[in-house]
């Protein structure tokens, strides 16, 4: 029996916008979008590759809302970049909040902490040459 993952799901306060925060600040590409319940449901993709689904809260449900505080059980998600510098400034320049500046673990590895819609922490890094 062989796995692959087919998707992470976001709920967000407002589907539109979180979606647009990956299109924008990582080149994902909303591959479709449907309606669900009272809401839409975003599926995105990164290179080709399924990212996430992001939708609103539908009815009925009774969302908790998120938190960047360190916690077990999903903690962030981590994306691997090539220039963490250029990273930096692009979410700088669309206004996201960073959490973390960029720094340099022991290991070498450079990292930085940003802040998505509904208080998804992400992870960018930087593996050494």
């Amino acid at each position: 029996m062989a796995f692959v993952c087919n998707h992470l799901h976001l709920r967000s306060e407002d589907p539109d916008n979180a979606a647009n925060f990956y299109v924008e600040n990582f080149g994902a590409v909303i591959v479709s979008t449907r309606p669900l319940s009272n809401t839409v449901s975003h599926q995105l993709e990164l290179n080709g590759q399924p990212l996430l689904t992001v939708s609103g809260e539908a009815e009925g449900e009774n969302a908790v809302a998120g938190s960047t505080d360190p916690r077990f059980g999903l903690d962030h998600f981590g994306f691997q970049t090539d220039d963490i510098q250029a990273a930096f400034k692009q979410f700088q320049a669309t206004g996201a909040n960073i959490i973390c500046d960029p720094w340099t673990m022991p290991s070498g590895s450079q990292v930085m902490f940003v802040e998505a819609p509904d208080k998804v922490s992400l992870e960018i890094i930087q593996r050494p040459a």
